[in-house]
């Protein structure tokens, strides 16, 4: 397993944040058109109301995580809104280490479950269900064209 740290982002960090927003999740299955720009504009947004951690392999940012405490059910349930580490990260342990540590850490405050959304043409669903994640038998996310 690689060593690795989980920090809180700071503003400075964004940029870096928002590159690798950018460039993972325009890639397959998601091919979701982002710029760095909108890339860095989500993330300020984010930052108002979230918990933006970012994943640092010899003082560089190779990740980050964004979780919502405010979601639903502020102080029971936490959201996770986003993940993305650098593709040559990927597949070392460092998401599921990463979530472990959060679980933990929002467990410890009081927090009784944790949600998010996975993409299902991606790897993100069995990766979760590696973690113990499951499917909700309660909630679907609802869509439409516009």
């Amino acid at each position: 397993m690689i060593k690795f740290e989980l920090k809180q982002a700071e503003k400075e960090d964004f940029k870096e944040i928002a590159k690798i927003y950018a460039e993972e999740f325009s890639k397959e299955p998601y091919n979701e058109p982002w710029t760095k720009e909108k890339a860095i504009y989500k993330i300020d947004i984010y930052s108002r109301y979230c918990d933006i951690f970012k994943i640092i392999i010899e003082n560089k940012i190779i990740g980050f995580i964004i979780f919502n405490p405010n979601y639903w059910c502020p102080g029971e349930i936490v959201f996770c809104e986003e993940i993305a580490i650098k593709q040559e990260f990927q597949n070392k342990g460092i998401g599921k280490d990463t979530f472990r540590r959060l679980f933990n850490n929002y467990k410890e405050k009081g927090y009784k479950k944790a949600m998010g959304i996975a993409n299902r043409k991606g790897r993100a669903l069995n990766f979760y269900r590696k973690l113990g994640v499951r499917e909700s038998e309660e909630n679907v996310i609802i869509e439409k064209e516009l």
